[in-house]
Formats: C-alpha cells, sequence, structure tokens
C-alpha cells in the first residue's frame, strides 16, 4: 500500500552526544513512523508522538495570512487557517565507537528522497583529543526579520580618549542586510569550520511562547536555509526570551513562561540535572565532550524578593517555576558539585548561561525599576557576578554569555568571559544610545577595565567613500579550539568571526558576504 504523503517539518537534528551514543530527532505532519539507518550499525524505528504543545496562537495565523509575511513562513498553509500539528520522532542510538564518524539516513516514508548525512560520537571523557565549537546567541528568530534590519551605531572617542563612545551621527544608521540575511551568512560560516558541537548562550527565538518563531529557528538551523544541526549537536542555554510571550497573554508572566518551557522541552534531549522540580530539567546541565566540560546555568530569574539578586524583575520564579541562581540554591549548589568534580577529573571547563555578568551594554546596568534614562534595568546581568568567586576557584577557562546583543570580552584571574550575543538580531554598543549616551564600564571591576575588548570600540570601520572595506560590527560566532600540548597540558584559542557584507563603491551590498575575524584571538594555556 502506498505510505500517506508526509512532509519534513523540521529537518534530523543531533542532541546530546556522548561518546557512545547521539539522539537524532525530527518533526513530520503525519504519525507515520520513520526510521533511522546508520551505515555498519543498523536501522532503528521511531515512535511518532503528537507534539501538542507546538501550537499556533490567532495572531500568529494572521501573521501567516498577512501581506508583510515577507519570508513566507508556512505560505502553502489554506487561507486563515493554522499549520497542522507535528509529530516528533526521536530515535536514541547507543553502543557506538567512541570519537567515530557515522553516516546515516532518515527513511520517512510517504516524503520523497531519505535524508542523509553524518553525525560523530565525541571522545572519550578525559581523552586527549582535539575539540572545536562555535559559541554565539541573541540571534532571536522571528519570521518578521526579513526585511528588517538593525540599529548599526560606530564608535566616536570621548573627551577623555575613551573608545567607548557612540557617534551621534549613527544613531539612526541601519545594518545594510537584514536580520535572516546576516544570521543565514553567519551560519554559512559557521558551518565551513567544521565544529564538533554548537553552544548557544540564549535568545534562540523571540519569543519562546511563539510557535512561528521556532519554526523560523529551525528553516536556520535544521530546514530550507542550513542542516548545520543535522551534523552538529547544539548545546543550548535558556535565555529571557526564552520565558517570554503567550497568544492569551504577551510579555513576561507566568503563563508565557510555562508555554514557552513546554515548546523549549519538546525540542531538547539534555542531560538530567535531577532536580526537585521537573521543570527545572534541560535549563540547567552539565555536558562532557572529550577533555572538555560544559557546565549550562539557567540566569532566567534569581531571588524575587531582592532585585540587585534578580535578572528579570518581570518573572515571579515561584509561579513560572523556574530554578533560582543564587548562593544556597539548588542551582547554585549543583554547580559548585558539577564544578568540583570537573577540576577533579582534570577537563577543560567553560561555562555558558544568557545574562552577560561584566559588560558594558544596556543589560550591564545595575539592577532596578527605575529604567535605563535613570541609570537601571529591569533585566541586567550584573547579579551573575555572584559566580565569579566560583568560577575563579575552579579553574574556568571561559564564560559565554549574550543579553547586551554585541561581542565584547573581559578577562580576570585566568577566566575569559565573552558576549557572544552578535549571532544574527541586535548589533549593539556600549550603553544604549541615544536613550542614554551613559555606559557603564566604571561598574567593571578594575581587572576587567583593563583587559575589556570589543568590536565597537576596538574594530574601527574603515571606508572607502561609501564603500566599507572592513571592521565595524557584524554579525558572527566566538570559535574554542582545544588542543592538547605536549604530555599533559592543552592550548586553548578562542576567536572571533564574523560574515563582512561586502558593498560597491556606491556602497550597496553585493549579495555576498566575505568571512573574517576579528583581532582578539585569545590563546591560554591551560596546566594540568
Amino acid at each position: 500500500m502506498e505510505a500517506q504523503a508526509t512532509r519534513f517539518r523540521v529537518l534530523p537534528y543531533l542532541q546530546n552526544p556522548s561518546a557512545t551514543g547521539t539522539t537524532i530527532t525530527w518533526f513530520t505532519d503525519t504519525d507515520v513512523p520513520g526510521s533511522v539507518e546508520v551505515e555498519g550499525i543498523g536501522s532503528f524505528d521511531s515512535q511518532p508522538i503528537l507534539a501538542e504543545h507546538l501550537s499556533y496562537g490567532a495572531s500568529e495565523v494572521d501573521y501567516i495570512h498577512s501581506d508583510t509575511n515577507y519570508g513566507n513562513i508556512h505560505s502553502d498553509v489554506a487561507a486563515d487557517m493554522p499549520p497542522t500539528l507535528v509529530y516528533k520522532h526521536s530515535v536514541r542510538l547507543n553502543k557506538l565507537t567512541p570519537a567515530t564518524a557515522y553516516p546515516y539516513a532518515v527513511i520517512q516514508p510517504g516524503a520523497g528522497a531519505e535524508f542523509t548525512s553524518e553525525f560523530k560520537t565525541a571522545s572519550t571523557t578525559g581523552s586527549r583529543a582535539p575539540v572545536r565549537f562555535i559559541a554565539m546567541s541573541d540571534m532571536e528568530t522571528e519570521p518578521e526579520s526579513t526585511q528588517k534590519t538593525v540599529r548599526w551605531t560606530a564608535m566616536e572617542l570621548t573627551n577623555d580618549g575613551g573608545k567607548l563612545g557612540t557617534d551621534p551621527s549613527t544613531y539612526t544608521r541601519q545594518y545594510p542586510v537584514d536580520q535572516t540575511t546576516g544570521f543565514k551568512a553567519n551560519i554559512q560560516y559557521a558551518t565551513e569550520r567544521n565544529p564538533d558541537f554548537w553552544v548557544i548562550a540564549g535568545d534562540l527565538v523571540e519569543k519562546g511562547g511563539r510557535q512561528l518563531d521556532w519554526d523560523e529557528f529551525w528553516r536556520h538551523a535544521s530546514g530550507e536555509w542550513s542542516t548545520l544541526a543535522s551534523t552538529t549537536p547544539i548545546f543550548p542555554a535558556v535565555g529571557n526570551h526564552e520565558n517570554y510571550w503567550h497568544p492569551e497573554s504577551p510579555g513576561y508572566n507566568a503563563a508565557a513562561s510555562m508555554l514557552s518551557y513546554d515548546k523549549w522541552n519538546t525540542y531538547w534531549d539534555l542531560p538530567r540535572n535531577f532536580g526537585t522540580d521537573e521543570r527545572y530539567e534541560k535549563r540547567y546541565y552539565r555536558a562532557d565532550y572529550g577533555p572538555v566540560t560544559l557546565i549550562t546555568l539557567d540566569s532566567s530569574n534569581g531571588d524575587d524578593s531582592d532585585p540587585s539578586k534578580d535578572t528579570n524583575l518581570m518573572i515571579n520564579g515561584t509561579e513560572s517555576r523556574i530554578p533560582d541562581f543564587n548562593q544556597g540554591s539548588e542551582q547554585w549548589n549543583w554547580a559548585v558539585r558539577e564544578l568540583a568534580n570537573a577540576q577533579a577529573t582534570g577537563q577543560i571547563i567553560f561555562v555558558q548561561f544568557h545574562h552577560t555578568a561584566f559588560g558594558t551594554g544596556v543589560h550591564s546596568m545595575p539592577p532596578g525599576s527605575a529604567g535605563i534614562t535613570n541609570g537601571e534595568d529591569s533585566q541586567s546581568g550584573m547579579p551573575m557576578r555572584i559566580y565569579r568567586d566560583l568560577f575563579e576557584r575552579y579553574g574556568v577557562t571561559a564564560v559565554l554569555s549574550g543579553h547586551d546583543e554585541l561581542l565584547e570580552y573581559v578577562e580576570m584571574n585566568g577566566v575569559h568571559y565573552w558576549d557572544v550575543g552578535f549571532a544574527g538580531d541586535g548589533l549593539r554598543g556600549p550603553g544604549y544610545p541615544p536613550t542614554t549616551t551613559y555606559v557603564p564600564f566604571d561598574l567593571l571591576p578594575p581587572e576587567a577595565q583593563e583587559t575589556h575588548w570589543s568590536a565597537h570600540g576596538d574594530a574601527p570601520e574603515i571606508w572607502s567613500g561609501n564603500q566599507l572595506i572592513d571592521g565595524g560590527k557584524h554579525y558572527g560566532f566566538v570559535e574554542v579550539d582545544v588542543r592538547p600540548m605536549g604530555d599533559y597540558d592543552y592550548e586553548v584559542v578562542m576567536t572571533p568571526r564574523y560574515a563582512f557584507p561586502l558593498m560597491n563603491e556606491a556602497g550597496e551590498v553585493t549579495g555576498e558576504f566575505d568571512y573574517r575575524q576579528y583581532s582578539n584571538v585569545v590563546s591560554v594555556t591551560v596546566k594540568r
């Protein structure tokens, strides 16, 4: 009998890799089972499950059928109708050989040609094997990103010689390509670098409770525009936008947080933390990949009774069932145990969470409700500074965050802090001009001020007439290479890379990109 016509709604993507296993997940528009075939291993059938939380609100249906759906998302859906609910397929492969590449195929009856790709198992934990990964955040995908550009300010030296001023003539200047085009180019560059895994430090989507924004993410990650996630497993962190928006209750509230988590939980297979609340799972976790340990924290919510210890004054953590991150909390105690264990076993430790702790952007102002014009931010990352001593005590190599939507770096006592929030949405600079010209550089510890680097202040634009030749702020990622050095030690090289939009002499973009790197390449020797 001929199979029921079936379409992939999300192409197969990789999750939760280990030395002996990986998970392959995909979504279809029917409940027809599929199978994964791995060369030399065997065939494994899926058991489709209706993804009931991946539904659409009325405003999303209206958008699909509107004249402003420039990216043509779900353009084949019948008039005034929502897309059909999808079915989740997930196959866990085990008993594989470490550090081995496996071609695989996903056969979905009724979908036409089989999907083919390749995955690689991790090296065994603690093994002296090279590892490369990429880190980015704040792509904040939404279908509205097509034909939507962002503000693109440039550096201006301040009267005291500081490099973090903003040229007022660029306050309203727009980036030369839209967000969709910029993120596509960024993903293409990342794909060419052939990473072992992909770290996303939060704000994957614009609205965590809006299904269209997740659909747009997968168009980039494992869909019509790219299949990077089909070869490269993602380790995501929850950002503030993954707690945001509900079709019947927009904004930050318990309903939005709960729906956003339901979608998050549907998409990701991540290591367990065994938290006391089942909704703490997949919010913070530990992943080991050869000599590398990645600790992911959830910085979404702190102590609701104390703004100085809270990263989002609009979220009620108890009602939203979001774990506190502060000292003595369940998440804090978990982090202490995992950091101590990773250090004791000689791992190279990286930490990711969303809210950058030591930055100069709008979310690096002190926490409070007085407003940005009065020097306070209701979503400040400063409360995450409480982890600084832990990171130094347990020998963390680097901390990867976002939230300020810029590329920024500081180093303090051997710990390297990156804001990697330049993936595909904002390209901000220090402070938040023109709302305020104040830049919270003075709030950084002295060691951070001495080592500070940013694309805004340290990669000035170079123009030839109307044509940008080099420099400036562009979409990109930080590439991390961990390489064995000698008999015991490791070299860690962190390289910020970006996709540069080429222009003609008239200043018009050509549609082509040049793949480049910023000058702030950081090389660290980790002694063992």
